[in-house]
């Protein structure tokens, strides 16, 4: 029982550190101020994770897989490739300041002088490609996408390694003020780019009538 309340009062804490890092940023986070949301002493929060750069590692780490279960979700369905990506695409690209980019952008930040950050994230962006490769080889397989190029036998992971650079770069100016409108805009750039990378036919639509990503909500 004591090893699952251990576990139990560390899922707190990590989600604790992403509502504080959501709230104030990273530069401001104290250990103590994340203790307080929960109403513990700060040495019980260091005891769980030695330092608070551990702590800050891990939370990234716990906000990470929450978003990478969403993506998984979106893509391990029985919907053609090309709506599974559209619907992907259309979740992934922030809508406002979502918890999620406000997060990201600090993490991305930080990584450049932090060691364990920089760790994290590394394996957080090998497992985004493997979610985006996934259904590039799913729809390159029933003969939806092709991959293009001097080798035909690309890997969908260099495409899917592309396209999140892209998604990537669109999303930060995202963040750092446009409106709705724009969000709509750059989602119709990420289409076209996915078209011309994938050679996907850009007419297509989901099952039922629906545009791809339609019926999804923003990344959040």
């Amino acid at each position: 029982m004591g090893r699952k309340r251990a576990s139990v009062r560390r899922e707190e804490i990590l989600a604790a550190t992403v509502d504080e890092i959501e709230a104030t940023g990273l530069r401001a986070l104290r250990v103590a101020d994340v203790a307080g949301r929960l109403g513990l002493s700060a040495s019980l929060v260091i005891y769980h994770f030695q330092t608070k750069e551990a702590l800050v590692a891990a939370a990234f780490a716990h906000a990470g897989e929450s978003d990478l279960n969403r993506a998984r979700e979106i893509v391990d369905t029985d919907a053609p490739a090309t709506a599974r990506l559209s619907d992907l695409l259309a979740w992934y690209l922030p809508s406002g300041s979502t918890r999620a980019w406000t997060i990201w952008m600090d993490a991305w930040s930080s990584a450049l002088f932090d060691a364990e950050i920089q760790s994290t994230l590394t394996v957080l962006d090998r497992e985004w490609q493997d979610v985006f490769a996934r259904v590039i080889a799913d729809g390159v397989a029933t003969g939806e996408f092709a991959l293009d190029g001097e080798d035909p036998g690309e890997p969908a992971a260099v495409a899917a390694t592309r396209l999140l650079a892209y998604l990537d770069g669109l999303s930060v100016r995202l963040m750092v003020g446009p409106g709705e409108e724009e969000r709509a805009t750059m989602l119709a750039w990420v289409e076209e780019f996915a078209d011309t990378l994938l050679a996907r036919d850009a007419t297509s639509a989901a099952p039922g009538g629906r545009a791809p990503g339609e019926s999804l909500p923003p990344h959040s």
